[in-house]
This record gives structure tokens, sequence and C-alpha cells, in this order.
């Protein structure tokens, strides 16, 4: 048996010093690998986060239609656009982790992301130099979204591969919380932004404070993962891969019927992370009229009970398989999609009671999620075959999750996005119960 490391949630250390089977890898070695790998993964979610959480206070300085909701909607599609180069970018970058390693894709991610909040932080106003005040916000969105495309599928493969194979869910369930505590930042520097200013001060110049901070935050990221070593399992294989490479176009056909079962899963995935975490406090304050500082609260304290859970729910991924954390997930998301919309109000419990709840039943998928799909794809292909589900799938689905949200509950009614939930989250379930189990496969072959 392992015991858990206390000072690393979700990677359990090993009972001795001695290497581990499968990688030769130390208990600290593997332990330093997947943490260096995931603090990258929460700076890239941190990003990704105040823009949405900020959007309601820093929409105005970019779109001026004097309408509120039109201009947060513009934000927030603006957002979405940001998604639009993630699938290129995790594309791109899947094809070369696969050839020259998964670090440096990981270095490139994170610096481009980083440049982009950098480029968001100081960007002038609409007022001050007009609609080239949109268009560098478009295009510093888009190179956070490449950045991010570019890093979270390098840093998906490098953290399943360096995990031990008893416990892989366990142990790759760091990058689940490691994201997830890059939401929490987020969630947190919401909260004390707007216990420190007010309103006007927020909307007029505070809303740039994240954008700084995170651009600091990638820098530091990349200075520490400077001597970060490549995977056993990728260096073991990667002549043999590209001996034996058909191309990136062959790789994906020969592989096609995996990559569907991806985009099955995808949906219920992306959809279920970018509602609960990320849509949530601005879609409270824009259409459900709640407090700022309340709903930021609200969204605190989900996120860190979320983070609480993933951990307990691997332990029933490597005990009774990926499969059955897939189906109670989005069986449970199903069947309360509605109560839980039911539920949402301004008050600070008819917020933080939804939004629990759905992140906690989104953990227990999530927390299986990275060891499953490596486990699905061979070894030699595995970043650029994974690349494609994963990035447009959070595209599609996660990325437009927030703006739809806002736009249903304006042009139609807040049911049409809840039956929408209530679709992908069946289809997720029903793929998920076709799929041979595949707990503990060689992540070497």
């Amino acid at each position: 048996m392992t015991a858990p490391d206390k000072t690393a949630p979700g990677v359990p250390a090993e009972t001795s010093d001695h290497p581990a089977q499968g990688h030769g890898l130390t208990r600290s070695q593997r332990r330093n690998m997947i943490l260096r790998a995931c603090f990258g993964v929460g700076f890239e979610y941190y990003d990704y986060a105040v823009f949405a959480i900020f959007a309601p206070f820093f929409a105005s300085q970019f779109f001026v239609s004097g309408d509120s909701t039109a201009n947060v909607l513009n934000t927030l599609l603006v957002f979405a656009l940001g998604f639009v180069m993630r699938p290129l970018g995790a594309m791109i970058a899947g094809r070369l982790a696969d050839r020259i390693g998964r670090k440096p894709l990981m270095m490139v991610g994170l610096a481009l992301s980083a440049a982009g909040s950098l480029a968001i932080a100081v960007t002038p106003t609409y007022n001050s130099i007009g609609i080239a005040a949109v268009v560098i916000l478009l295009v510093a969105r888009l190179a956070q979204g490449g950045g991010h495309g570019v890093e979270s599928i390098s840093a998906y493969t490098y953290v399943a591969e360096v995990a031990d194979p008893k416990h892989r869910a366990f142990q790759t369930s760091a990058y689940q919380v490691m994201l997830t505590l890059g939401l929490v930042q987020a969630s947190l520097l919401g909260v004390i932004l707007t216990s420190l200013f007010t309103d006007g001060q927020m909307h007029s110049w505070a809303w740039r404070i994240p954008f700084f901070l995170g651009a600091l935050y990638g820098l530091f990221i990349v200075l520490m993962r400077r001597k970060l070593p490549e995977p056993v399992t990728f260096e073991n294989s990667k002549v043999q891969a590209a001996q034996e490479d058909k191309g990136y176009w062959r790789n994906v056909w020969t592989h096609r019927r995996t990559i569907g079962i991806l985009f099955l899963l995808w949906p219920g995935m992306a959809l279920g992370y970018y509602t609960f975490a990320v849509g949530y406090p601005a879609y409270a304050i824009t259409s459900v009229g709640a407090n700022a500082n309340t709903a930021f609260w609200a969204g605190l304290i989900a996120q860190v009970l979320y983070v609480i859970s993933v951990p307990l729910w691997t332990k029933l991924s490597d005990a009774k398989g990926r499969r059955f954390n897939y189906t109670l997930a989005f069986g449970g998301t199903a069947l309360l999609a509605i109560p839980l919309q039911l539920l949402l109000g301004p008050s600070f419990w008819s917020l933080v009671v939804p939004m629990t709840v759905g992140l906690v039943l989104f953990g227990c998928a999530s927390s299986t999620e990275l060891a499953m799909n490596n486990e699905l794809v061979p070894n030699k292909v595995r970043a650029q075959v994974m690349s494609i589900p994963s990035s447009i799938g959070a595209v599609v689905f996660g990325g437009t999750a927030p703006f739809l949200r806002s736009w249903a509950e304006v042009n139609l009614n807040t049911w049409w996005f809840t039956g929408y939930v209530i679709v992908l989250a069946l289809i997720a379930l029903v793929t998920a119960r076709m799929i041979k189990e595949p707990r503990g496969r060689d992540l070497s072959k």
C-alpha cells in the first residue's frame, strides 16, 4: 500500500526511494515531475477563469453599446473565440510532443499564455484607441487559447506517463487538483478585489490587476520547469515512434475509433467544467441578480470542496475502474441538472449549493479522465491522437458554455441550456458504458 504524501494533494508518495515499477523513478522524482507539470496547468486555468470572472467589470471598457448585458455577452464571445486557437495549438503540439518531447511544448504554451495575459493587462480602452482595443483584446485571447492548447495536451500526456500504474487515477488527479486551484486563485482574487475596491474602481482599472499577476505567474512557472526531464516512456519509444510514423492524418485515421469515443465523452466533461466552475459567477451576477462578492465567495467555496473531492473519487476509479466513475458522474448530472437549476438564486446558499453539487459530480468524472484517456491511446501517437477530441471538445462545448447560457437566458429561457446539459451528459454516459475497461494498462505500449 502507498501512503498519501501530505505535502502534495492528489499525488501519493511511494513506500521507499527505490525506483518505481516500470519507470525507474524514485518517490521524490515522481512527485517533483508531476507537481512541476501540474503547476503550469494551474496557471493556464487561472488565466482562463480570470477572463470569464472579471468580464462583467472590463466589458464596458472594450464594448460601448450602453447595455451592460450586451457588453458582457460580447466579452464572453471573445472568450469563446479564444478557444478557436486551442485545437490548432493542441494539434500542432500533439504532433511535435510525440516527436521531440513533452517538455519543450509545455514551455512554449506557458510563454504564449503569459504574453496574452500581459497584453490584456496593458491594453488601452475603447475610449482611448477605438476598435483597436477590441482587436488587441481578441488577439491576446487567441494567443492564450493557442498557448492553452499547446500546454494542456503536452502536460496531459506527461503526467500520465510519469504516474505509478497502480495508482494512476490518484496520482494524475494532481492535474485536476492544480487545474482547480488555478480557478480557486482566480475566484479568491475576485473576492479580495471586490472587497478592497469600489464597483467604480473595479470597472475603471482594478480589473487589470489579475492579468498583471497572471503574466508574473506564467513567468514563474516557466523558470520552475527549466530542468524538468522527459518521461521514461517517451524517451524509450521516441526512436521507434519516429521510424514508424505514418504522418499526422494517417495516424488520426488509424485511431479514428478511439478519437470518436473521446469526442463523445468530452462534451459532458467540458460542459460540466465550464458551466459550474467558470461560467457560474458571471451568470449569477448578470442574469440572476447576485452581488459580485457573494457570487465569488460561493464559487470559491464550491471549488475548494471540488478540490477535496477529486482525490477521494480517484480511490473508486483505481479500485472499481474508470467506467464506474463516469457512470456515476454523468448519470448524476443528468438526474440533478433540473433540481440544480431550480435551486439557483441570488442568495449565498442558492448559489453555493448548486455550484458545489455540480462541481463534485463533475469531480467524479474528472478524477479519472486523464488516466482513462491516456490508457485508451498507444504511446507512439498519444499526444497527437488525444489533441483533437480534447481541444475541439473544449472549444465547441466548453468555451461556448458561458456565452450560450447567457444567450439562452436573454433570447430563449434558462431551460434550453439545462436540457442541453442533460443531453450531453446522457451521450457521455452511454459512451462510457460501451468502452472496454482500460484501468491499469501499460502506457509504454
